[in-house]
């Protein structure tokens, strides 16, 4: 594993700078393992062509925010390809509302015949990084790279992330959940069973955030540590018109569904190179999970951006770019 801590006085002063023209992002839309999927390009893809596969993150947000972001300075280096996942963004939702991962990694498999490609670079966003290790893990030989930012790869260990955040930015709601129903089932959990915990941790902060004033502050404290960042992000959502209907996340989160439980069950599948970027400052999925995934892949380099929570390519996009770059360019 190669680690890399970003230095904030370097990140200042550099600047991402396109190496040729930008061209206009185009807008596709085909019938993807039985649903419209819409995505978008960078430039027409050929054969040959090894392109970077964004996955973005939600589930059910969009890739309007980063396309408008980040995209804007990968277009001019590498051919790139933003995927509007099945039921989120521009895509067509279900209509027998089939959200399994292993669905999605079908639309992943049948986008990349669709591009007409061999190999791809997959890089993914919180939930997006899911669904990129899912795929990689399914299909290794079609993936040249792996980019995880963010990822969501061991719900449990950031269900732990939730707790600290409640614990230290909300005391007072940690202690009200600590009274409550939840937090009595919570104490009553084997220490050893990590998918029972996450269930009760998860309805643990969920005790918490019913007390606070505003639901949403625990969200914004998890996600964002420089809030300019999270106000721009707020403002590209409202000009993108998209929104999270919830019918994913609620799937995924059915009583039915084993989601809560996720981590990665074959790390020994990803031997291609793995970049790992997280922010300092996440408490949505976590940095401890970065890390151990990290330790736990052959050839995997760890970036963790010191001023960034869980939005380092709005919070710190010169660093963000920088490792990309740097991962990217190597042989």
């Amino acid at each position: 594993m190669r680690l890399l801590l970003v230095a904030a006085a370097f990140l200042v002063g550099l600047v991402a700078v396109p190496t040729r023209a930008q061209a206009a992002q185009t807008r596709h839309n085909a019938v993807i393992n039985g649903v419209r999927l819409t995505y978008w390009t960078s430039r027409p893809i050929e054969a040959a062509d090894v392109p970077v596969v964004f996955l973005h993150g939600g589930p059910g947000y969009n890739t309007y925010s980063f396309r408008m972001t980040a995209g804007k300075a990968l277009d001019a280096r590498y051919p790139m390809v933003y995927l509007d996942e099945r039921g989120s963004g521009e895509s067509e939702r279900p209509w027998r509302g089939d959200y399994a991962l292993a669905t999605q990694v079908k639309d992943i498999d049948a986008l990349r015949r669709e591009l007409g490609v061999e190999r791809m670079v997959l890089a993914g966003h919180s939930f997006g990084g899911t669904l990129a290790v899912e795929y990689a893990q399914a299909h290794p030989e079609r993936v040249a790279r792996l980019i995880l930012i963010d990822a969501a790869v061991d719900l449990p260990g950031a269900l732990e992330s939730w707790m600290q955040t409640l614990s230290t930015q909300f005391p007072k709601a940690y202690a009200a959940a600590g009274r409550s129903d939840a937090g009595k089932a919570l104490r009553g959990v084997p220490p050893g069973d990590r998918c029972a915990q996450a269930r009760a941790r998860m309805a643990f902060v969920g005790a918490g955030i019913a007390t606070l004033p505003d639901g949403h502050a625990f969200h914004d404290r998890q996600q964002f540590h420089v809030m300019a960042a999270k106000a721009e992000q707020e403002r590209l959502d409202a000009q993108s018109g998209l929104r999270n209907t919830g019918e994913i996340g609620a799937a995924l989160m059915a009583p039915t569904s084993n989601f809560i439980c996720y981590t990665v069950a074959h790390p020994e599948r990803l031997r291609m190179p793995t970049l790992i970027v997280v922010g300092a400052h996440d408490g949505a999925v976590g940095v401890a999970p970065q890390r151990a995934l990290a330790r736990r892949l052959p050839d995997a380099t760890l970036v963790v951006v010191p001023d960034s929570a869980h939005f380092p390519y709005q919070e710190q996009p010169a660093a963000f770019m920088d490792a990309v770059d740097r991962f990217m360019a190597r042989d």
